[in-house]
C-alpha cells in the first residue's frame, strides 16, 4: 500500500481550486436550511424505544467492550482539539422523568446512583427543551430570509449567530448524554449520541468526546459501521492507539474505507509521532510562548499556534500576511472530507499566491509531523507525480482533518489548531474531485472574515525568500 490512496489526492488538490455554486433570485448566495445541518433527534422529534438505525447505515459483524462505566475516556499525549471534558458541563436538576436502567449489565443500579441517573436524564432533557427551542427560532429566521421579509446584512449574521448557538447546545447535549450513558441505558440519551455522532462522522468531527459516544454505543451492543469507524478515528486523534487497533480489528476489510486502511496500515508509525509530538506539545503548554492567531470564520472562531521554532521563515512570513490583512476575506476554496480545509488564496481560485515564495523547511532535522489540527504551507505539485516543486510554498495553508504521516517529507507543518478544531470541521465542504449530481445545487464556501495577531514576539526571524525557477534550473 503506498501514497496513492490517502496522500496523493492531498497533493493534486493544493495545487486546483473549484469554487461554484448558485445564487438565488436575489442574486444572494442561499442560507443554508437548519435542516440541512441537524441530526433528527436535535430538533426535538419523538426518539424511538431504542438506538435507531440511520437509512442507508450499514453493520460490523462483533463487538469490542470499549468502557468501564462511570469513567470517560481520554486521551493520552497531545491535547485534543477543541475538546471540553464532558463532566464539566452541568445544569441543575431534580426528580427524575424518564425510566433508566442500567443497560450493560441488565441489573437496577444501586439506589445512589439510580438517584444520580435519574438527575443527570433531568438535565439532558432540560437541555433538549432549551436545543428545540433554539432550532425553532433557526427555523423561523430561514423561513423570513427566504420570503423576502429579512434580508439585511445584520439579518444573515444574526442568522449565523444563531447557527452557531445551536451548534454549541447540540454539543453540550451530546456531552449530557454521554454523561447518563455513564451510569445505565436511557433510550433518548443513546438515541441522541446515534444520531449525533453520524452528524459528526459527516462533519470529520474526531476528538475524545466522540471516541467516548461511540465507545459507549459500541458497549451497548451497536454494529453499526460508521460508529466502528469514527471510534477508530476519534481513537487515533486522542492518542488511544489501543483502542484504534481493536476497533479496526472488528471490521471486515470490505467494510472498511480507504481512509480507515490507511490509518490501520500506518497505526505503529502515526503511534511513534504521535508520542514525539507530545513530548513537543508538552513543553509548549508549559512554556505558553508560541505566536497565536485567531482566524474569525463564518463557521466561528479558530485559533492557530505557530511553530516559530521549527519553521522561522513560514511563521515570520504567515503573520506578516495577517498583520497586512492579506487572508481577510479569504474563502475556503477546497474543504475536503477526512483530508483538509485549504485557504490564503485571495482569487478565490485555489492556485493563488503572495508574490513571494518561502525556502522549504520540512528538511529541518526538528521539522514537525502532520496530525488532526495540524497547518500545512501548499506547495505546488509536479503534474501528478505525487511530488512538489521545491520552495513554492506562498500564502495557501491547509488545516488537516486527519494525520497523514508522508506529509512533512515534502511540505512545511508550521502550526496547529489549539481552539475551535471543531468549527473548521464543519467547514462548507468544496471537493472538486466529487461527482456533481445533476440539479445539485453548490452552497457558497465559507471564508475567512478576519485573522488577527494576538501574542507574537516583539522580533521575528526575517523570512527567506527564494525564486522558484531557481530550484528548477532555470
Amino acid at each position: 500500500m503506498g501514497l496513492s490512496m490517502f496522500f496523493r489526492p492531498l497533493m493534486i488538490a493544493l495545487l486546483f481550486g473549484v469554487a461554484t455554486w448558485s445564487l438565488n433570485a436575489s442574486g444572494q448566495p442561499p442560507l443554508q436550511s437548519p435542516a440541512d445541518s441537524l441530526p433528527v433527534a436535535a430538533a426535538g422529534s419523538e426518539a424511538p424505544a431504542t438506538p435507531t438505525e440511520p437509512p442507508g447505515a450499514t453493520e460490523v459483524d462483533s463487538g469490542v467492550p470499549m468502557t468501564n462505566s462511570d469513567t470517560n475516556v481520554s486521551g493520552n499525549g497531545p491535547q485534543p482539539i477543541g475538546a471540553t471534558p464532558a463532566n464539566q458541563v452541568a445544569a441543575p436538576g431534580t426528580a427524575a422523568t424518564a425510566e433508566a436502567t442500567n443497560g450493560a449489565a441488565g441489573q437496577e443500579l444501586p439506589e445512589g446512583y439510580q438517584e444520580e441517573l435519574m438527575r443527570r436524564v433531568e438535565t439532558f432533557g432540560k437541555k433538549r427543551e432549551e436545543l428545540a427551542k433554539a432550532v425553532g427560532d433557526q427555523r423561523i429566521m430561514h423561513i423570513l430570509y427566504l420570503n423576502y421579509e429579512k434580508r439585511t446584512k445584520a439579518d444573515r449574521d444574526a442568522y449565523y449567530q444563531k447557527r452557531l448557538e445551536v451548534r454549541r447546545l447540540m454539543d453540550e447535549l451530546y456531552l449530557l448524554a454521554v454523561d447518563v450513558l455513564r451510569l445505565g441505558f436511557e433510550k433518548e440519551s443513546a438515541t441522541y449520541i446515534v444520531t449525533l455522532l453520524q452528524n459528526r462522522f459527516e462533519h470529520c468531527v474526531y476528538d475524545v468526546q466522540t471516541l467516548e459516544g461511540a465507545a459507549r454505543l459500541m458497549d451497548g451492543g451497536s454494529k453499526l459501521t460508521y460508529v466502528y469507524q469514527i471510534a477508530a478515528r476519534s481513537a487515533i486523534t486522542s492518542g488511544e492507539f489501543d483502542i484504534a487497533k481493536r476497533v479496526f480489528e472488528s471490521i471486515n476489510e470490505d467494510q472498511m474505507e480507504d481512509t480507515d486502511k490507511t490509518l490501520q496500515f500506518y497505526l505503529e508509525k502515526y503511534q511513534a509521532s504521535f508520542e514525539r509530538e507530545a513530548e513537543i506539545r508538552a513543553k509548549e503548554i508549559e512554556e505558553d510562548r508560541l505566536p497565536r492567531v485567531k482566524i474569525e470564520t463564518t463557521q466561528g472562531d479558530v485559533i492557530l499556534e505557530l511553530f516559530l521554532d521549527q519553521a522561522p521563515t513560514a511563521v515570520s512570513h504567515f503573520i506578516g500576511l495577517v498583520e497586512a490583512g492579506f487572508y481577510d476575506g479569504n474563502d475556503f476554496s477546497q474543504v475536503v472530507d477526512n483530508l483538509f480545509a485549504l485557504s490564503g488564496d485571495p482569487s478565490g481560485t485555489g492556485s493563488g499566491n503572495s508574490g513571494k515564495y518561502l525556502a522549504d523547511e520540512h528538511t529541518r532535522p526538528d521539522a514537525r509531523d502532520g496530525f488532526r489540527g495540524s497547518l500545512v504551507m501548499a506547495k505546488v505539485p509536479k503534474g501528478e507525480t505525487g511530488e512538489f516543486i521545491p520552495n513554492t510554498a506562498s500564502s495557501r495553508f491547509a488545516i488537516l482533518f486527519l494525520p497523514i504521516i508522508s506529509i512533512s517529507e515534502q511540505q512545511t507543518i508550521f502550526g496547529r489548531v489549539v481552539e475551535g478544531m471543531e468549527n473548521v470541521s464543519y467547514l462548507q465542504r468544496v471537493d472538486p474531485f466529487k461527482k456533481k449530481e445533476k440539479g445539485e445545487v453548490q452552497l457558497p464556501p465559507d471564508r475567512i472574515l478576519k485573522a488577527t495577531v494576538i501574542r507574537r514576539p516583539e522580533d521575528l526571524p526575517t523570512p527567506i525568500y527564494v525564486d522558484p525557477l531557481q530550484s528548477l534550473g532555470r
